[in-house]
């Protein structure tokens, strides 16, 4: 084959640039570390790294922003749940203290008074929020668990389940003596205070309007109305004073086949008839409209199956009325008992992991009745003390008669034997308040719709927290390492080794050189040269 110059310039050119090509691409590895610059240099390497790209802002995405919040919300949570488990086991303390002999009835309202101010504090902890988002409202994080001001403005009807686990005997002073001038001394005698006892079923609430429905599922399954069952009716907590100055009754006293609920207590007394009825019951269920709400009380909807109502003022009436629509018809907002209203995060990939407490799965909705009860039995044994102080300012007047002065000596006996048994009262309130304490701590029984029981407690959603927070630890570690294994796997994919680079790039060079060499000696002569 004839080979002319210009075939020889034209592959040496082409030599040239190739080899120029080759050195300029060492010279971007060595200058840049990258293998290449754009995707047409190496395909498989540019679809690897696009790739590798993407797993490795996924996984920042969760390691520096969905695995930091969820951490966040949940040190939030474990911050409130301990707070309220310290503030227990002070509770407890104090409980343990108002127990004792040596208290008086002054000390133990000191007690009570400092129990009211935590249980307060516990109750401000489900208030807890992250970023303002409440960590114990479920789904509603907009919304808190405890109201934080008295309202008026709204009527709930409630429907709160409970189960016989709930009911419970408490001791209580009957009968004794109150001042009425022209008493005598054998009326004031007779009069003399003791103690019964009775069966109490306590709801969430106190100051409730009306009851509206009571029944309960017998060991048949059938519903049972207790309201027409039985003798029911409702009363407030005021006792019934004789017209010869004897307490002739208690709002404890319940006749035979009689329930009886007090209003402003919120306290269901059951005679022993019905106390044997709900033995063998499934599920117990209180249906009642509540419209006052204090600042620390629980949001119904937040516990229970309820409707609630906006209030408006009747100019009429001057009332409280619940709103209506244009048709006249209430407006009212049906809310469902928070269940398994689950917060979670996707912390890895195709893993999500719960991040929110319940504040219906941390504390009993009558938590803070064993402590009402403390500060009603407080309250009981002062107006006793105050009896008696106003017996003695009468007993210091000098114009009382030998007669005079005699009854109120035998009425001042009776208080002082009825302060004796409501102080006795009082450190059982105290020894109550101890096993609700633990009971809140350790877990306590709460009735679902369904008639089944669950254990609730402070312990039980800070171990369940704990376990959670562990688990969100080890995905951060897993994270972490795939983080920096595909950091390092990135690396060797679009980074050049730097020795390498050096290396290829100086024989590029040489390479590059010697084809300049080749062709200056090739280009020198042409066929003219031998003529």
């Amino acid at each position: 084959m004839r080979v002319t110059n210009i075939m020889m310039t034209t592959n040496m050119l082409g030599n040239i640039t190739r080899n120029k090509t080759d050195m300029n691409t060492k010279f971007n590895q060595y200058a840049t570390g990258q293998k290449i610059q754009k995707p047409s240099e190496d395909p498989v390497v540019a679809i690897r790294s696009l790739k590798y790209r993407a797993n490795l802002t996924e996984l920042k995405q969760y390691l520096d922003k969905n695995v930091q919040d969820a951490f966040e919300w949940m040190n939030i949570t474990e911050s409130a749940l301990d707070n309220m488990n310290e503030l227990m086991t002070k509770m407890y303390s104090y409980c343990t203290q108002g127990a004792q002999d040596t208290y008086e009835t002054i000390d133990r309202d000191s007690i009570a008074q400092t129990l009211q101010q935590y249980k307060e504090e516990i109750y401000e902890c489900l208030n807890a929020d992250y970023a303002g988002r409440y960590v114990f409202s479920g789904y509603r994080t907009d919304t808190t668990v405890c109201y934080e001001d008295k309202t008026i403005n709204t009527e709930f009807e409630i429907k709160e389940p409970l189960t016989f686990q709930n009911l419970y005997k408490r001791d209580y002073v009957f009968g004794g003596a109150r001042y009425q001038e022209g008493t005598t001394t054998e009326s004031y005698k007779q009069m003399a205070p003791t103690t019964d006892s009775a069966y109490l079923l306590d709801l969430s609430y106190t100051d409730i309007k009306t009851m509206t429905g009571l029944t309960y599922v017998n060991a048949d399954g059938e519903e049972v109305n207790l309201m027409e069952s039985f003798d029911f009716r409702e009363i407030d907590s005021t006792e019934t004073i004789g017209e010869d100055g004897g307490v002739t009754a208690s709002v404890y006293s319940v006749g035979s086949n009689e329930i009886v609920f007090i209003r402003d207590t919120g306290e269901l007394v059951l005679s022993p008839e019905a106390y044997e009825a709900l033995r063998t019951s499934k599920s117990i269920t209180a249906n009642y409209v509540k419209n006052t709400f204090n600042k620390g009380d629980l949001r119904p909807e937040m516990y229970f199956d309820c409707v609630g109502y906006s209030m408006t003022l009747d100019e009429e009436s001057g009332e409280m009325v619940r709103r209506t629509d244009e048709d006249g018809n209430e407006e009212g907002i049906s809310y469902t008992k928070p269940r398994e209203q689950d917060i979670c995060y996707e912390v890895n990939f195709s893993q999500n992991l719960k991040v929110n407490t319940m504040a219906n799965e941390t504390l009993n909705g009558t938590f803070a009745r064993v402590f009402d009860n403390i500060m009603a039995a407080v309250n009981d044994a002062y107006n006793t003390q105050q009896e008696i102080d106003n017996v003695d300012l009468l007993l210091a007047r000098t114009d009382n008669t030998d007669d005079v002065t005699e009854a109120l000596g035998a009425l001042r006996e009776q208080l002082e034997t009825e302060l004796t048994l409501k102080k006795s009262m009082l450190q059982k309130a105290f020894s109550n308040g101890m096993a609700g304490v633990k009971e809140a701590q350790d877990g306590t029984k709460a009735a679902n719709d369904d008639g089944s029981v669950s254990k609730i407690s402070v312990s039980i959603a800070t171990t369940s927290l704990g376990s959670r927070y562990t688990r969100l630890e080890l995905i951060e570690n897993r994270l972490t390492e795939q983080e920096t294994s595909f950091t390092e796997i990135l690396t060797n994919n679009e980074s050049v080794n730097i020795e390498d680079a050096i290396i290829n790039y100086n024989a590029a060079e040489n390479t590059y050189n010697a084809s300049l060499s080749a062709a200056s000696k090739v280009v020198q002569n042409s066929l003219l040269n031998f003529l």
